[in-house]
């Protein structure tokens, strides 16, 4: 799987090289074809997603504070116009679901109306590749709200809230540099993989959903002891219990998402970049060198990246895949690894844990420490400036001392393996 800047019609990274082949790129040159290319590409993006403000959205004149209720007659009629694969029945428990999502947890829709504006069509683009129903992403409502970073009491993890076995049987790796049960895009093929050997067991989206949440073998276990019956509702009785719920919430989510204005519901105003793509970024770079090439504050890169468990890039046999901004994507696509390097190799101002600190970028693979000094800090001493006082760099200082942020106070002490002088 190799995705360059995906929302595109032809991948920038290929346009900028062919370019670059026929005449060399000034970096005043370099910025202007970036800034004209990610122009373009964000309004293209706009038409293909547009973000409708919630008062165009609003076309029956509700109040703010209207919460509508409809009769029973009118969800089913509105679930039978939607065109999908999966059957969406409607009976007492998908109702009791819409209720909870309509009229309980609003203020949590709103959020998830807002986020999905982003998600969606990265979801939607590898659903439609791999001829899965789009529906489907309803269940990441309901396992994570669309939250990447989401973890649950037994440990189930981002957005489609694999397991750690589950999660390696389908490609996922999971240790302690790397989650890519956070990534977006691996997290959701492998959500498809599971989609694709369940259905051809069931033959059945809503079995497949059942599956998604109990495992396969609890629902074979029901088909057994229904007598070979192999419809969801009939064989939920000998479903687990969470599992008997799970599928009508999977219903009315579908429900209460394609239907939001009806309910007076939309997207929350957090602030958002929806205009993202991806990079494919190999261990020569640290996050710290692409902060100082891309002038994008590492907190940012992190943010964008939660499958980066410790912040920085592993070593692995394989590119890792960066999530980043556009400009920014378009803006690495055109770097060359001397661009990176180079920017990255004199003293530079780094926002590291929001105290702005001073730092060098050094390569220190092949140093020798061999002198141990325990350094007691000074008043007004960063942790940049006695890392540049004993020729380490910050990292190193970091993990010497099993330090989380880069906050220091006057008197602690720190251990220091410095280069024998």
């Amino acid at each position: 799987m190799i995705y360059k800047l995906r929302f595109l019609l032809l991948p920038i990274s290929i346009l900028i090289s062919q370019f670059a082949v026929s005449q060399p790129i000034s970096n005043q040159n370099n910025e202007s074809i970036i800034a004209s290319i990610d122009s373009n590409t964000i309004k293209l993006r706009n038409k293909l997603y547009p973000q409708i403000p919630a008062g165009d959205l609003n076309i029956y004149g509700f109040e703010d504070n209207d919460i509508p209720v409809y009769a029973d007659s009118v969800y089913k009629y509105r679930l039978s116009l939607l065109e999908t694969e999966i059957p969406l029945d409607y009976n007492q428990y998908v109702k009791g679901y819409i209720d909870l999502y309509a009229i309980r947890k609003r203020a949590l829709v709103s959020k998830i109306l807002s986020y999905s504006a982003y998600y969606f069509p990265i979801v939607e683009d590898i659903f439609n590749r791999e001829n899965i129903p789009l529906e489907l992403k309803y269940l990441a409502v309901i396992e994570s709200a669309l939250n990447q970073n989401a973890v649950s009491p037994v440990g189930a993890t981002g957005m489609w809230q694999f397991m750690a076995p589950t999660g390696k049987m389908y490609g996922l790796k999971t240790n302690h540099l790397l989650d890519e049960r956070r990534d977006l895009i691996k997290s959701t093929e492998a959500a498809v993989k599971y989609f694709k050997n369940s259905y051809r067991i069931y033959g059945d989206w809503l079995l497949v959903i059942a599956s998604y949440n109990c495992g396969p073998g609890n629902v074979s276990k029901a088909i057994r002891k229904s007598g070979g019956k192999r419809n969801f509702w009939e064989i939920m009785p000998f479903l687990p219990r969470e599992t008997r719920g799970y599928v009508p919430a999977f219903v009315a989510a579908t429900y209460v998402m394609s239907y939001a204005p009806e309910h007076n519901l939309y997207a929350a105003n957090i602030p958002i970049y929806y205009h993202l793509d991806t990079v494919m970024v190999d261990n020569r770079y640290s996050v710290e060198q692409l902060s100082l090439a891309l002038d994008m504050p590492i907190d940012e890169i992190k943010s964008y990246n939660p499958s980066l468990r410790r912040g920085y890039i592993p070593f692995s046999n394989e590119k890792i895949v960066l999530t980043l901004p556009y400009n920014k994507a378009v803006k690495f696509a055109a770097l060359n690894d001397s661009n990176i390097k180079s920017r990255a190799g004199d003293t530079e101002l780094l926002a590291l844990n929001n105290d702005i600190q001073i730092s060098k970028s050094r390569n220190v693979s092949n140093k020798s420490y061999t002198k141990k000094i325990i350094y007691k800090v000074r008043r007004g001493e960063l942790l940049a400036t006695i890392a540049d006082k004993f020729n380490v760099s910050i990292s190193e200082v970091k993990k010497w001392n099993h330090l989380k942020g880069s906050k220091i106070k006057r008197g602690q002490r720190l251990t220091i393996f410095a280069e024998r002088t």
